[in-house]
C-alpha cells in the first residue's frame, strides 16, 4: 500500500493506505489503475506497473516477513498445496522465496498472467486447481480478501476466510462470511486444526 500510495502521489492521486487498502486489496494491479483513471478522469504513465515491481522487490528484500504463524501452519499440513494470485508471478515468487516458504508450492503457482480475467472472477481458481489435478470443489482455499473470496467461491471451492492480516477483523470477518466464506479465522496457527476436521 506505501508502494502504490507513492506512485500514485507522484501522478497527482492522493489516497491514504487505508483507502488505498479499503478500496484495492486483492486487484490486480491493472485494475487498481484502470479505476484510478476513470475515477479521476486522468491518465497514468505506462511505466508504473514496471516501477512497482522493482519498488516491491527493494521493499520486500528490506522488510517482508510472513504472516505470523504461516512457516509453522504450512509445516503441519501434509496435503499438496498451491498459490493462486492476482499478483505478478516473478514478484509473488519472489516472496515465497525471501520469507522461507517456497518449498511448501513448488511451481504450483497460479498468476493473474495465467489466466483471461483475475480475480474477482473465478479463473485463476480453477486454472490452479486443474494444474493441481483436482476439481474447484475439492480444494479448500484461504483467502484474506473480497477480491480473493468472491474469485474462490465463484469458482466452487470451499473457503475460509482469514482475517488476522485485517486491521478491522470483526467487520472484515462479516464481509467474508456474506461473500461465502463457511469460517473465519484469525490466526495461521488454527489453521492446521481446521484442515484436520475438514478432513
Amino acid at each position: 500500500m506505501r508502494v502504490d500510495q507513492m506512485l500514485l502521489a507522484e501522478c497527482g492521486v492522493n489516497l491514504t493506505e487505508a483507502e488505498l487498502h479499503h478500496r484495492f486489496v486483492g486487484m490486480t494491479f491493472q485494475a487498481m489503475i484502470a479505476e484510478v483513471e476513470t475515477g479521476y478522469g486522468r491518465k497514468l504513465p505506462g511505466d508504473l506497473e514496471a516501477r512497482k515491481d522493482d519498488l516491491m522487490l527493494e521493499v520486500y528484500r528490506r522488510e517482508l516477513q510472513p504472516v505470523s504463524n504461516v512457516p509453522q501452519a504450512l509445516s503441519q499440513l501434509a496435503l499438496p498445496m498451491s498459490i493462486g494470485t492476482n499478483g505478478p508471478r516473478a514478484r509473488a515468487s519472489q516472496a515465497l522465496k525471501i520469507v522461507g516458504i517456497d518449498c511448501y508450492f513448488g511451481d504450483r503457482l497460479t498468476t493473474f498472467e495465467d489466466v483471461r480475467h483475475g480475480k474477482p472472477a473465478p479463473d485463476i481458481y480453477h486454472l490452479a486447481a486443474e494444474r493441481a489435478g483436482f476439481a474447484a470443489q475439492e480444494c479448500l482455499v484461504i483467502e484474506d480478501s473480497v477480491t480473493g473470496v468472491t474469485a474462490a467461491v465463484a469458482a466452487g471451492c470451499p473457503t475460509l476466510g482469514f482475517t488476522g492480516a485485517h486491521q478491522h477483523r470483526a467487520e472484515h470477518a462479516v464481509k467474508l462470511v456474506g461473500l461465502g466464506a463457511f469460517r473465519v479465522f484469525n490466526d495461521m496457527a488454527e489453521l492446521p486444526e481446521i484442515v484436520r476436521a475438514l478432513t
